[in-house]
């Protein structure tokens, strides 16, 4: 039975995550970083498996420290911000002279990530840096000698956009105008349940010797398009949603946005996932869905059903 280190336990997946894993019985324990244990605490489960470190994981003795006091053998990095790659590559640093982590699962992003892949090509050599930052690290784990020779095993998981990424649009979208401010583009990407990749990481944990330096791609098979948004979200909403456009009006429009919810380098970062989308279709082959498939142990959740759901939701709100 293991014990796992579960970063990021309040984020978007964590949430459906740690209820999951009290329910595996191949987890002993569950051992929750952060840096502010009241909050966190009123936030996960009550149990008596679950363990919260009060401390930052930017701290690589702090996480060694704690990875030997418990025995951690499990880790389950899932990582953003401005200071990921520093933070990351001292995590994985960590992992390798803890002595007793066996197995790491990362969250990546979808698709090939590798030098020489259509995302590098289409890019122009430009890539969105939370993107990029997954793929030094995937690159960094498929060569670590470290983790070979110490017998340590990884696999990583490479999800497509959230489906709550559209809740940061309900005011757009609910507003007169009725906007969905994503500029997704006519190419088409995949979409992703944060509780699909919440399961497939317990799927990992309990065999983890089965998807040992694999990648396995998270989301839905079919791609949505503007098009497709518009029409679904129209359909759900009762009323027209009209889609911003990919060209430098609306990205234009998705920086500004971003600049001004979060800070100026987010904006110009998610301006170049968004040009990218505009060139390349974004999602799972054939082949990566079937193995989605054979992970999860059924299909991916419908983001179709996602859109009715959240739609309804908004409209009774909206009536009240």
């Amino acid at each position: 039975m293991s014990h796992i280190f579960v970063t990021s336990a309040s984020g978007h997946i964590g949430t459906f995550l740690v209820p999951l894993l009290l329910r595996s019985p191949a987890i002993k324990h569950l051992f929750l970083p952060t840096t502010n244990a009241p909050r966190l605490e009123a936030q996960v489960p009550k149990s008596d498996r679950i363990t919260i470190l009060d401390g930052s994981i930017q701290y690589p003795a702090w996480v060694e420290e704690n990875f030997k006091k418990y025995q951690i053998d499990t880790v389950f990095l899932c990582l953003t911000g401005l200071d990921e790659l520093f933070t990351t590559c001292n995590f994985l640093s960590s992992v390798t002279r803890s002595g007793c982590v066996k197995h790491l699962i990362y969250v990546s992003a979808c698709g090939d990530l590798m030098p020489k892949s259509v995302f590098h090509e289409r890019s122009g050599g430009l890539m969105a840096a939370h993107m990029l930052v997954k793929a030094a690290i995937e690159q960094m784990l498929h060569q670590s000698k470290s983790f070979r020779e110490n017998g340590k095993t990884y696999t990583i998981l490479g999800p497509s956009l959230f489906y709550t990424n559209d809740l940061r649009g309900k005011e757009s979208m609910m507003g007169p105008e009725g906007i969905y401010e994503e500029a997704i583009g006519t190419k088409g990407v995949s979409r992703v349940d944060e509780e699909d990749i919440a399961l497939a990481v317990v799927k990992v944990a309990e065999d983890p010797h089965r998807w040992n330096g694999k990648k396995v791609n998270i989301g839905s098979k079919e791609l949505y398009t503007e098009h497709d948004f518009s029409q679904l979200w129209t359909e759900a909403l009762g009323k027209p949603i009209k889609v911003a456009p990919n060209n430098e009006q609306g990205l234009d429009q998705v920086e500004r946005v971003f600049s001004t919810a979060r800070n100026p380098m987010w904006g110009r970062g998610i301006r170049l996932m968004y040009e990218l989308f505009g060139n390349m279709e974004f999602g799972l082959t054939d082949e990566e869905h079937d193995t989605q498939r054979e992970l999860l142990g059924r299909e991916p959740s419908s983001y179709e059903e996602f859109v009715k759901r959240t739609g309804a939701d908004w409209r009774e709100e909206l009536a009240k």
